[in-house]
């Protein structure tokens, strides 16, 4: 028979013996009753009694007898499933390469790939698929979490009108002096590059939302598609309010900025002409932001657009 890692096995191989120690019927017939051969179900016994060495035995191999019983309280009967682990294995890594993968690991605190690149620069020869595997049996890597829900892939729509791709970030402002940190939620419609901003002093996904449908009000079209990062920001509850709404929300490749090029580059515009990359004052931030909004949608050139202000590409569509 096979080797199985069945969890019932145990339970399965008490049940046979019970028909043999406690029913007293033939090994031939209680073999036949629980489905097995017979030299199976009489290794089952042999197990089961090294098992139960310390319980007394009588000349025929079964528990002694008493007051017309047999002493079985004291008996084990489920009989494990022993490890198909190999007692060598002499194509294992050697040691002393496992313990270099777990020093480069330990010291710069990075994934497999960079761990093997350290390996190879020292000379120590080892393929990536063995440091993966050395990492994991450590349990070196990071745990996934098993709320972790998988985002199914969204097609990127062409944006050929206002609001068929919004693509939405959220700027991270550090003083670094008061040791505190504001946000700012931007947004930018990648066909006619309108743009919007909002100040805020924390981020959540209930923020993200309230920011998305009042850009949608200032902008006067609907939103189709709203691309993203994958911050913490723009999870699971986000995208199941934005689909009860209409709206897909689609998220970016993990370490791509380059998905999100346009507003990217309108990030860096925002902290170098509306904000100057300084760190903004709460009680003049809002009047900045909204008077810097007003120029770049409606006078603004844009060479991306033929030298057309945002404003003017709205009233083309």
């Amino acid at each position: 028979m096979s080797y199985s890692n069945n969890p019932l096995l145990p339970k399965a191989r008490a049940d046979a013996l019970r028909l043999v120690i406690e029913q007293d019927l033939p090994l031939t017939i209680a073999a036949r009753k629980s489905g097995i051969h017979r030299s199976t179900l009489w290794r089952w016994k042999r197990k089961w009694l090294d098992i139960n060495q310390n319980v007394q035995l009588s000349n025929s191999n079964r528990p002694t007898r008493q007051a017309g019983k047999w002493r079985l309280s004291a008996c084990k009967w489920s009989i494990p499933t022993l490890s198909c682990r190999p007692h060598h294995s002499p194509g294992a890594l050697p040691s002393w390469i496992v313990e270099r993968i777990v020093y480069w690991r330990g010291k710069h605190n990075r994934c497999a790939g960079v761990v093997h690149a350290h390996c190879l620069r020292e000379g120590t020869k080892v393929s990536l698929a063995s440091v993966k595997r050395v990492l994991k049996r450590l349990k070196l890597l990071r745990p996934v979490s098993k709320w972790k829900r998988y985002r199914q892939h969204v097609h990127r729509p062409l944006a050929n009108a206002p609001g068929e791709l919004i693509q939405t970030d959220t700027v991270h402002l550090v003083d670094v002096g008061a040791g505190r940190r504001v946000y700012l939620y931007t947004l930018i419609d990648i066909y006619s590059r309108w743009s919007y901003v909002e100040y805020h002093e924390s981020i959540s996904q209930v923020v993200s939302l309230g920011f998305l449908m009042r850009g949608q009000d200032k902008a006067g079209f609907n939103f189709k598609c709203i691309q993203s990062d994958n911050g913490s920001e723009f999870g699971r509850w986000l995208n199941d309010q934005l689909q009860g709404r209409g709206i897909v929300l689609r998220h970016s490749r993990v370490r791509k900025p380059n998905d999100n090029a346009f507003i990217e580059r309108f990030n860096r515009t925002i902290q170098e002409e509306g904000i100057h990359r300084s760190f903004p004052k709460p009680e003049t931030i809002h009047n900045q932001l909204e008077d810097y909004l007003a120029y770049y949608n409606h006078e603004r050139l844009h060479s991306s657009l033929q030298y057309r202000t945002p404003a003017e590409m709205l009233q083309r569509s």
